[in-house]
């Protein structure tokens, strides 16, 4: 189950970092779109590039930063998880905060996406709803799909980036539960014990760890 859980946050990045130059970043008015075409994208690159991911399971730290961070707004998602401690913050503390958070976020849903096999997981689309030019939320349902298993109810949490000009995804809720919020009771728990020095320390050495096969719990 602890297995499940933690692939189901790496649906997360399928929908801030800049290896990709902005010319070549998918572009859509409609989040809805816009999740579809990166999944799809993400997808087909998996898939083509499976023999280097089986020789080097890191490179999927390659695939994440250049298919999907570009789509993920980890700023505003470290903001979110640090809570009512971003006011005890420096403005050096925070950006250092900021940067190791989405390197950890990289190596979580790398050794996630271990459990990832295009062969047998997909997702459905809710169909595109039109989205006002005032819209600055949405959240777009979408649906995990595997041969033998229920279907999983999934929901990106989507924000317009006005720097970027683009959709973005700051948290999935999984069948009513928000992972962001899961994370931020997780890093305030180590705020509390370690102060945020120890817990930016704490979340570098995670993000620098090699990708390795994500266990369910008793595995050997």
């Amino acid at each position: 189950m602890k297995t499940w859980y933690a692939f189901l946050m790496t649906a997360l990045l399928v929908v801030s970092g800049t290896a990709v130059a902005k010319s070549d970043l998918i572009r859509s008015d409609n989040p809805y779109e816009l999740l579809e075409k990166v999944a799809n994208k993400t997808a087909e690159r998996i898939e083509n590039e499976r023999s280097k991911i089986d020789e080097d399971l890191d490179y999927l730290r390659v695939i994440i930063r250049e298919e999907l961070m570009p789509y993920v707004d980890s700023t505003y998602a470290a903001k979110r998880v640090l809570g009512r401690n971003l006011k005890d913050t420096t403005e050096e503390q925070r950006q250092e905060f900021y940067t190791v958070f989405r390197e950890y976020l990289i190596a979580t849903y790398g050794r996630a996406f271990t459990q990832y096999d295009e062969e047998k997981h997909d997702f459905k689309f809710e169909r595109a709803r039109e989205v006002s030019p005032s819209d600055r939320m949405v959240e777009v349902e979408t649906r995990l799909m595997e041969p033998g298993r229920p279907p999983i109810r999934l929901d990106f949490k989507m924000r317009y980036d006005e720097d970027e000009k683009l959709w973005k995804a700051y948290d999935l809720v999984v069948e009513g539960v928000s992972l962001l919020n899961s994370k931020a009771a997780e890093i305030s728990s180590v705020i509390r014990s370690r102060g945020i020095d120890g817990t930016i320390e704490l979340l570098r050495e995670k993000g620098q760890d090699p990708i390795q096969p994500y266990e369910e719990e008793g595995d050997s």
